[in-house]
């Protein structure tokens, strides 16, 4: 990533990429309390923290933070800071509907088969 991304954001996309969700979620806070205005941040840690609860099974908590993400980041599509947003709308779309099923048919998050997210970037 270049240089002139916020430290913080670029080893949140390394965190989250190895699936260290609560880490990753924990970098980026420290950028976003500075600037608790910026939505991106926020759309991406509302999404860590989706996945840290898909991870527990606490299913209302993950579709309800994987709608707030999508809805965060939508404005952001389709590449904003190097990121594919279009790409994660689409997985934050297929894992809010995965949690809606799994919660209604009081299902475990791992009777559902997903692809793992990762966060795609490339120059802008």
């Amino acid at each position: 990533m270049p240089e002139e991304y916020d430290s913080n954001f670029i080893q949140f996309v390394e965190l989250f990429n190895q699936g260290q969700y609560e880490e990753s979620h924990r970098v980026l806070i420290e950028s976003w309390i500075r600037n608790r205005s910026n939505d991106f941040y926020r759309g991406l840690i509302q999404m860590a923290g989706a996945l840290e609860h898909w991870e527990t099974d606490s299913l209302f908590w993950a579709e309800d933070m994987f709608a707030s993400a999508y809805n965060l980041l939508a404005k952001y599509a389709p590449r904003y800071q190097g990121l594919d947003v279009d790409a994660l709308l689409n997985t934050l779309q297929e894992y809010n509907a995965a949690a809606k099923r799994a919660r209604e048919q009081a299902q475990s998050k791992h009777a559902v088969a997903l692809p793992p997210i990762v966060l795609k970037w490339s120059s802008d």
